[in-house]
This record gives structure tokens, C-alpha cells and sequence, in this order.
């Protein structure tokens, strides 16, 4: 997974099970809180499976033109016009392919099963598609089965759409252990590194989603109604009501000009 905290977001009834625990970013550069705050949390993480990378995260959150964005060889196209973060360094977020594929190469080694996120980023998150973008491409040279999280949010079920022809039938349900996500939750919840609303209650099973690169023929691939529907508290999004009013029209004709591209 790419951040602390998204291990028990979208893969939680997996973690007991797995025999390694990847987290890839650590350091929030500009946000020194967060950054030694992700230091406590990865101390205190109560399985000793945990290998955390501590890399600098790129700040290119929702930079892409959701929800018709531009995918691209190593994730989502960061549009300049759509920075949102201070952080943003598109330059770093290209240029962190290749970095990733060799840190995380011996790491997969003789493994048959991997977990990462999927190429829509569950809710929408470009530093998740690029993970997916990386593991897919070391999955196609080491032999092993990836799967990803079955969830999506409206964001995302552009792309989500766009991309389930490469991915098989679902898992059955897979248990969360409430009390086990919460137990974790509430590290990240006590360093301040909580990164989603704090009213989130996780739906009783999840599933996963086999990624088959050649892709699948009518009727064999998972459908929409596969793939579990992410529950947001009901302010969740009134963030955005905040944005500037240029960068969400800009937004909007990106989007329209890429939808246009791909069909």
C-alpha cells in the first residue's frame, strides 16, 4: 500500500495473514508533523511484518482530471493547472516509477500472491494508481498472482469502468475484524496521521480482485456490482465547496478534453 493507514483502510482482512506488510511514502515534505507523526505510528504498528519505505510522498494528489483523467505509463497525468497540494512535484511522481520498481523488486521476490491498490485508487488517488502502475509491471516479469481492493467512490468509477476488463471474479467475502481496525485506526488517530474522516465505520467484508494483464472476454471479467461502494460520512466532499473557482472549471475541461481522447 502507499501510505500509513491505507493497509487497514483497504486491506485490512488481509493483514494478519501476510507474511510482509509494504508501506511505501513516509515523509510529507513541507509537513514536519505528519512526518515524524508517521514515524511514531510505524513504531508503535502491532505487526511485525510491517516494512515501511519512509519515502517522500510526490503532492500530486487530485492533480488528475477526474473523472475523465489521462492515464499514463507510470499512473495519472498531474495536470500543473490542477495542483492542490504545497507539495506538488510532478517531476518526482514521473521520476518515482522507476525508483519504485527497483525498491520493490527484491521485496516481491518468491512471493505468489500480492495485495496493492488498484488502478482507479480506490477513492481516487494518484500515488495509489502509480503503486498499481508498478507492482502490475514487476507482476508481469516475476510471475505472481496481484490483486487488488475491491472498492470504488463516484470519483473513480470512471476509471474504475474503464479498467475492469483486466481483472477476474471477485474473492469470496473476507472478514475485517472491526476491533482489529480500530485498534490500528487509533495509532494513526493518536500521532495525527489519520488520513481519513474519523466517523468511519468499515463494512463487515471486503473482497479482492484478481488483475489478469492480457485482459478477459465478455462475461468473464468482474462487473460494477463487484466491486463494493466506499460509505463517506455525509460532509465528506464539503471540502471542495472551498476550492478556487478557476481551478474547478480548469478541472472540468481537462476532464471533458481527456473523456474526448479515450472514448
Amino acid at each position: 500500500m502507499a501510505h500509513p493507514d491505507d493497509e487497514v483502510l483497504w486491506a485490512c482482512s488481509a493483514l494478519r495473514a501476510a507474511e510482509r506488510i509494504v508501506l511505501v511514502y513516509g515523509e510529507w515534505p513541507g509537513a514536519p508533523r505528519i512526518t515524524e507523526g508517521r514515524r511514531v505510528a510505524m513504531a508503535e504498528f502491532p505487526l511485525p511484518t510491517l516494512d515501511w519505505l519512509a519515502m517522500p510522498e510526490s503532492g500530486v494528489f487530485d492533480s488528475a482530471s477526474w473523472p475523465a483523467v489521462r492515464e499514463t505509463e507510470y499512473g495519472l497525468y498531474p495536470h500543473p493547472a490542477l495542483r492542490l497540494l504545497q507539495n506538488f512535484n510532478p517531476q518526482q511522481y514521473r521520476a518515482q516509477f522507476g525508483k519504485l520498481r527497483a525498491i520493490l523488486r527484491p521485496r516481491l521476490e518468491g512471493f505468489r500472491n500480492v495485495i496493492a491498490h488498484g488502478p482507479w485508487g480506490e477513492y481516487g488517488h494518484e500515488e495509489h494508481v502509480q503503486l498499481f502502475r508498478v507492482v502490475a509491471s514487476l507482476a508481469a516479469e516475476m510471475g505472481f498472482q496481484l490483486w487488488v481492493p475491491a472498492y470504488v467512490a463516484p470519483k473513480s468509477e470512471a476509471l474504475m469502468r474503464r479498467n475492469l476488463r483486466f481483472f477476474g471474479m471477485p474473492t469470496p467475502p473476507m472478514p475485517i475484524d472491526a476491533a482489529f481496525a480500530d485498534e490500528i485506526a487509533q495509532i494513526y488517530k493518536r500521532t495525527q496521521t489519520w488520513t481519513w474522516p474519523d466517523s468511519y465505520v468499515w463494512p463487515e467484508t471486503e473482497r479482492f480482485l484478481p488483475w489478469v494483464a492480457e485482459g478477459l472476454a465478455d462475461g468473464q471479467w468482474a462487473t460494477p456490482a463487484d466491486v463494493q461502494r466506499i460509505v463517506f460520512p455525509a460532509d465528506y466532499d464539503a471540502w471542495r465547496r472551498h476550492l478556487p473557482w478557476r481551478r474547478e472549471i480548469a478541472r472540468k475541461v481537462l476532464s471533458w478534453m481527456n473523456g474526448r481522447k479515450v472514448g
